[in-house]
């Protein structure tokens, strides 16, 4: 069983190092680093670049770099899949991180349990120190609110089989796109794994993408049960 991490990245060079370093000196390796580059501007792909290697011949990186036009979180994340070839893709935004054992935690997790989603809690820093330490589920707790960070570990063959994140407006545009693709993988009958120890750092800044998500909450959630109408009956 290998994973793929698929880390997007849109003006983050401030941060994006740390991503990657948190990835690269994990206790047990991912099969792949898949860093797609969505159209930045600031010096995110020469920082990605880096890990490639290229001034080492000899040596072979994991990093794999994929460049494109600016697309959106969605369309990335969906370049990151159809260019993986682990059996899972775990998601990491590039301004957060690995805690150094999670992909061996995440790994032995999958292998004692065969879930389709494995799902870490997390610890918030930055702008706040929470711990979020997430807990069992039905759907009609999910048709209340998302009860899932986006970094989770979901296996690639049920991601091609949902066709991926939802690139459409609005939520292709605003956010989202990870509770939109909960309920396409709960509609499938997938099985999920929640880890109840914090595997990720999550960073809460001032101003990010899920807070222009949240502006948009009820366009966003109406086009959820939209997408889904045979779960909200």
């Amino acid at each position: 069983m290998t994973i793929s991490v698929i880390i997007p990245v849109y003006n983050q060079g401030e941060y994006l190092e740390d991503c990657i370093e948190s990835v690269y000196n994990q206790t047990v390796q991912p099969h792949e680093i898949i860093i797609v580059n969505d159209g930045s501007t600031d010096n995110s792909l020469e920082i990605a670049e880096r890990y490639m290697f290229r001034e080492f011949p000899m040596i072979e990186s994991p990093v794999r770099v994929i460049n494109q036009t600016n697309k959106g979180l969605s369309n990335a994340r969906n370049t990151g899949i159809m260019n993986a070839t682990g059996d899972y893709c775990f998601f990491l935004d590039s301004d957060d991180m690995l805690v150094e054992n999670a992909i061996e935690k995440i790994t032995t997790a999958i292998l004692q349990t065969n879930a389709d989603i494995c799902a870490p809690s997390f610890k918030e820093f930055g702008k706040s120190n929470r711990e979020v330490i997430l807990g069992q589920f039905t759907i009609n707790d999910l048709k209340v609110a998302n009860r899932l960070g986006y970094f989770q570990a979901i296996r690639r063959a049920s991601l091609l089989e949902c066709g991926g994140y939802n690139t459409k407006a609005p939520i292709g545009r605003y956010g989202y796109e990870d509770y939109d693709l909960t309920f396409e993988l709960f509609k499938r009958g997938k099985t999920i794994m929640i880890i109840p120890e914090p595997l990720v750092l999550y960073r809460v800044k001032e101003r990010s993408m899920i807070h222009e998500a949240n502006e948009h909450a009820t366009e966003l959630h109406e086009h959820i049960r939209k997408n889904h109408p045979t779960l909200f009956q």
